[in-house]
């Protein structure tokens, strides 16, 4: 059994260090860039990494239960073409919506069916699905874009409610939802101690197979809202959208302290994650840095923080795991 009481309190003095390092580098942006510290740019930072912020929620469950899910972008994609469809075909907004979901949460099911069923790690089950679920998207769309939608349906991602943008107010509720859920209440609680070791969890009566099934159609269902809000945000939908999101949704969530062994982290730390990579994201922006050096900086944090949290993990528990283990979590199958 890992020692997370241990990891814990290491991520915590780490946290501290990264909401310092928010603040430093919003100040020095502040001096260099007088427009980064305006209502209008925050505006814009908070809306270009709502989607990932929404997704995110969902991957810090499914990588604390020691999982993973790749497939987050390829459903934000689908979902986009779906209720887009749905709304071309003349279905009410509510039921598109509701449909959608629908798929959305299917989705995450078929994921944790073929987990448990055929004992495949995440990891690869994801990524079928990542490729399936992308490919279908073109199917659907031959490469065209689906346009046409009620004006209405655009309060989803352009409206506001109490003068802040819809989506950042739904992720925020979200993710006061989403943290009391995983700090009070019994049967998220528990996902902690599957992370930390899912046979131990099963010995002391766990419900293992319910729980994954839970979190995996949670994150999807999670990518179907923020595939809606893309959809409302562009007022089209593309099998282009989200490339790459599910990397920039795993680097907020191991940024904010999440193991990916399992068993470790937090809604809050993971918002710390979201707001550092969203900040830095502006930043190259205000800095007019090519968007193609995203790609390349968004994969060095994401290495590096791997690094970090295996460094921490060795010097915490005293286990030195190889990187196979440690990044497929083999000791805690």
């Amino acid at each position: 059994m890992k020692t997370v009481g241990g990891l814990n309190k290491i991520y915590q003095t780490a946290n501290v260090g990264l909401m310092t390092t928010i603040v430093l580098l919003m100040i020095t942006i502040s001096a260099i860039s007088p427009y980064f510290m305006t209502w209008y740019n925050m505006e814009v930072l908070s809306m270009g990494f709502v989607q990932e912020a929404i997704m995110a929620l969902g991957m810090t469950v499914v990588i604390i239960s020691g999982g993973i899910d790749l497939s987050v972008g390829s459903v934000l994609v689908f979902t986009a073409i779906v209720v887009g469809k749905l709304l071309n075909a003349n279905v009410s907004i509510p039921a598109a919506i509701a449909i959608t979901l629908l798929v959305a949460g299917s989705i995450g099911f078929l994921n944790a069916l073929a987990i448990i069923r055929l004992r495949a790690h995440p990891f690869i089950v994801t990524l079928g699905s990542m490729t399936i679920v992308r490919g279908l998207a073109f199917v659907f769309t031959e490469g065209k874009p689906v346009t046409d939608f009620p004006e209405e349906f655009s309060f989803f991602g352009q409206g506001y409610f109490l003068y802040i943008p819809f989506p950042v107010f739904l992720f925020i509720l979200l993710a006061i939802l989403f943290s009391f859920l995983l700090r009070k209440n019994r049967f998220f609680h528990q996902i902690y101690f599957i992370g930390s070791n899912k046979k131990s969890a099963h010995l002391c009566g766990m419900d293992v197979q319910l729980c994954i099934y839970v979190i995996y159609i949670l994150s999807a269902l999670l990518a179907g809202i923020a595939g809606i809000i893309t959809a409302s945000q562009y007022i089209s939908a593309n099998a282009t959208f989200g490339i790459d999101a599910e990397l920039r949704v795993i680097t907020a969530v191991i940024i904010g302290g999440a193991s990916l062994s399992g068993g470790v982290g937090s809604i809050e730390r993971t918002v710390l994650g979201v707001i550092f990579l969203a900040v830095v994201a502006n930043a190259l922006v205000q800095g007019g840095v090519p968007t193609y050096w995203e790609k390349v900086i968004y994969g060095g944090m994401l290495i590096c923080a791997v690094l970090l949290e295996k460094y921490l993990y060795t010097k915490s528990t005293g286990i030195r795991e190889t990187w196979k283990d440690f990044l497929l979590g083999g000791s805690n199958s």
